[in-house]
């Protein structure tokens, strides 16, 4: 998870329907659902979820993507997007990084951004609990000292 004091935000604007939430494979390579989808409109602004470094602006397997790697070591990834960054570009959360194109699969709205994050190659992780600030919990105190 990210490191305290880390901080995502939303990567489109306003705050979207999710309309795919993450499903986590039961095992390494099975069937999920490695992101989250969430509704948006074709041509509207893509944004950069945290600081972070582009590793990759162009097409993966015919659609376009957009995949940052983050100081804490997670790489968020976005698509479908047209790419309004490159490859080694220095971004600051909420920076565009590119623009929603239409046709992903499954969507019932007009566009759906596919945002996903991973902590290595495999390892991926719902992205909407980076969203959410950390649990803290204060514990009684009885007075002494530690």
């Amino acid at each position: 998870m990210p490191a305290p004091g880390a901080h995502y935000a939303w990567p489109l604007a306003p705050v979207p329907a999710v309309t795919g939430p993450f499903r986590a494979p039961t095992f390494r390579y099975g069937r999920g659902h490695r992101g989250a989808d969430l509704a948006g409109a074709p041509g509207q602004p893509v944004l950069v979820a945290r600081d972070g470094v582009v590793v990759h602006a162009g097409p993966v397997a015919g659609r376009g993507v957009v995949s940052v790697d983050h100081p804490d070591g997670l790489r968020s990834t976005y698509e479908p997007v047209t790419a309004a960054v490159a490859t080694g570009a220095r971004v600051a959360s909420g920076d565009p990084v590119g623009v929603l194109e239409p046709g992903h699969g499954g969507c019932p709205v007009a566009a759906c951004l596919h945002w996903g994050v991973r902590r290595d190659r495999l390892d991926h992780l719902d992205p909407l609990v980076l969203l959410r600030p950390p649990r803290m919990r204060l514990l009684p105190w009885d007075g002494a000292p530690p």
